[in-house]
């Protein structure tokens, strides 16, 4: 009996695999489509990557840049300029410095169809005030952890829908910041509730920062407390340890398209990444703002603030 049982799963199994030709999924549409990429902030020059699609499952070891496009730029519906392609950086590049507020439009023709974008610099957010506190030794697991509780406060444009991206880093490359903790604040929560919509079981966990909108805190002064984690004591033998916030203004289209890329994430545990890897579930499509192509049109302004927080903590090293 038991090796019926064994060719039953044997014949299961091996059904489950077939050869598929998938050359029958290429379409003119998505061959002929543009692929737009740029990121803009008035510190720098507009610049934008266009390149063609390439098929899932062929070998591409680099882009495919178009160099040949009338790439038009528009500053607040006005002509600004014919942008010009620079074979060195593969980028299409131009003069114009924008600034915040101000409407950005590229525009293009690629195989007789009309690509373009939209977007507008968002206007600049402040930190008004950066506060720290220290916590320890903690015992978790074998090492002794010590915590900073880091509280950093601005304020929301009141009748605008705001968007953002909070990131922290170490200064001076002395000692690395610790293991970043943004689940306890409010607003990442928020942004956890959204993700997990499609993505049951994301937190707001990263390595980097992490963005978030103004919802639940709209048009106030409000103070974002994260936290960094430190494995022994090392660092209190440091005369000062400055820390890099970045608390950026980002568009909408820049927070939908990030919000986008961790909703389809399949490598962070999730149950959605679960089922996406055994075929279970359609992965997310990633945000666009291209007409008539795909990619992104996206935009920024940040101003870092950096702090010694053994300063702000009024203490001194070990």
């Amino acid at each position: 009996m038991k090796y019926l049982y064994f060719l039953f799963f044997v014949l299961l199994f091996h059904s489950c695999y077939s050869d598929i030709d998938l050359d029958r999924y290429r379409e003119a549409e998505g061959e002929n489509m543009l692929t737009l990429n740029s990121i803009i902030n008035p510190d720098s020059t507009v610049s934008v990557s266009a390149t063609r699609m390439f098929f899932y499952s062929d070998v591409h070891n680099e882009h495919i840049f178009v160099p040949d496009l009338d790439m038009e730029l528009y500053v607040n519906s006005v002509f600004a300029e014919k942008m010009r392609f620079n074979p060195e950086t593969g980028l299409y590049e131009s003069a114009t410095r924008p600034a915040t507020g101000d409407e950005i439009r590229l525009q293009t023709t690629f195989m007789g169809a009309t690509v373009k974008a939209v977007d507008v610099i968002p206007e600049k957010v402040t930190i008004e005030s950066i506060a720290a506190e220290l916590q320890g030794p903690i015992h978790i697991y074998v090492d002794d952890n010590y915590v900073l509780t880091y509280r950093i406060t601005f304020s929301d444009r009141p009748d605008d829908e705001n968007f953002y991206f909070l990131q922290y880093d170490d200064a001076d490359i002395i000692h690395g910041a610790g293991e970043r903790d943004f689940t306890y604040e409010f607003v990442f929560q928020q942004l956890a509730r959204q993700i997990n919509a499609t993505l049951p079981g994301w937190e707001p966990y990263s390595s980097y920062g992490l963005p978030f909108s103004d919802s639940g805190i709209e048009g106030k002064t409000y103070t974002l407390t994260i936290r960094e984690i430190q494995q022994g004591d090392g660092f209190m033998s440091f005369q000062k340890m400055n820390r890099i916030f970045k608390l950026y203004a980002i568009s909408k289209p820049y927070y939908n398209y990030l919000v986008s890329i961790y909703s389809s994430s399949s490598d962070d545990g999730g149950i959605h990444g679960g089922v996406i890897d055994l075929g279970f579930a359609e992965p997310i499509k990633v945000y666009s703002n291209i007409e008539g192509g795909v990619g992104i049109l996206c935009s920024y302004v940040v101003e870092p603030v950096v702090v010694d927080v053994f300063s702000l903590m009024g203490k001194g090293a070990k």
